[in-house]
């Protein structure tokens, strides 16, 4: 390959892969592993957008204006974790549920987390006993308050990640269903009590410390809109 030529493959190459990691409207800072998507990937399911280190980052429907009440898990200021409770007591009751109102005019993004190396040395034992776990944290500082957080999925009711997803959903990307291999949400009420959210008392702050091993973290940040 002659040199010019070579050079344009390669700097058509890096533009197409920076062109991954970009800004996002609506969000004005970020820190540790947070990762921004100027595009949002086909699919969130599980191995289909793995990192040990990143938390990915996407928009969704932008100005909608919500058709239901729609469930959250947090809707309020906090520090939600339950790492600090002996390990039979932790539940879901640490969240503050609540519902954004019909009407609306929101923002969302789509957080996702999903490691690529537990599985290469997954025992039952390590999975019961919580060992070996990978993590990563981040912080996303929004331009506007954020009203609610989704993240448990659950069938029914007690789906607010699913609800939220075929209202605030893009078709183009293929989400994680719920079923006996997949808990596509954030169980904060499991055993290991390792994922963290702290949102801050003006709601524009979001700290998270996300933990998986077979499975994945997937949570909706609902944003006040213009």
């Amino acid at each position: 390959m002659k040199p010019i030529i070579y050079l344009m493959a390669c700097l058509a190459s890096w533009s197409f892969a920076s062109a991954s990691y970009a800004e996002i409207a609506g969000i004005v800072r970020t820190d540790g592993g947070i990762r921004l998507l100027s595009q949002a990937p086909r699919s969130v399911d599980l191995g289909a957008l793995e990192s040990d280190t990143e938390i990915f980052v996407f928009a969704e429907r932008q100005g909608h204006v919500l058709r239901r009440d729609m469930p959250v898990d947090i809707s309020a200021p906090g520090d939600y974790s339950n790492a600090r409770r002996p390990r039979d007591t932790r539940d879901w009751n640490i969240l503050s549920p609540g519902y954004i109102p019909r009407g609306t005019k929101v923002d969302s993004y789509y957080f996702h987390f999903d490691n690529e190396t537990y599985n290469a040395t997954f025992t039952m034992r390590k999975y019961l006993n919580c060992v070996d776990q990978i993590g990563t944290w981040g912080e996303v500082t929004f331009a506007r308050p954020v009203l609610g957080i989704a993240m448990r999925a659950y069938r029914g009711s007690e789906d607010h990640l699913g609800i939220s997803n075929r209202e605030l959903g893009l078709r183009n990307v293929t989400y994680c269903p719920h079923n006996f291999r997949h808990f596509p949400g954030v169980n904060i009420a499991d055993g290991c009590g390792s994922d963290h959210f702290i949102l801050s008392e003006d709601r524009r702050t979001l700290w998270v410390r996300n933990v998986t091993d077979v499975h994945h973290d997937n949570y909706r940040v609902i944003v006040q809109s213009e």
